[in-house]
């Protein structure tokens, strides 16, 4: 089982010339940052999400999309190898 990051030097934002094994670890270090923002979220179920207002709250789960779908090409690029 992969140990634990919660942040890491960011890496490119794009998958435009990487390799297949580099989307691999890219593809962890995204999936990692997208379950801590969540958790973040809902994790402890303090109500915070529903404190920051809805102009925060719409900020922030753009974010989660757009991980999501770094992530997505990453498996994609990384599944070709």
């Amino acid at each position: 089982m992969a140990e634990r990051i919660m942040a890491r030097a960011s890496g490119p934002t794009s998958t435009d010339g990487i390799t297949p094994s580099d989307a691999w670890d890219l593809l962890e270090n995204r999936l990692e940052q997208l379950n801590a923002l969540l958790l973040s979220f809902y994790g402890n179920m303090n109500g915070w999400f529903e404190e920051v207002g809805p102009d925060r709250r719409d900020r922030l789960l753009w974010i989660a999309s757009d991980l999501a779908q770094d992530a997505a090409a990453l498996f994609q690029r990384a599944a070709k190898s």
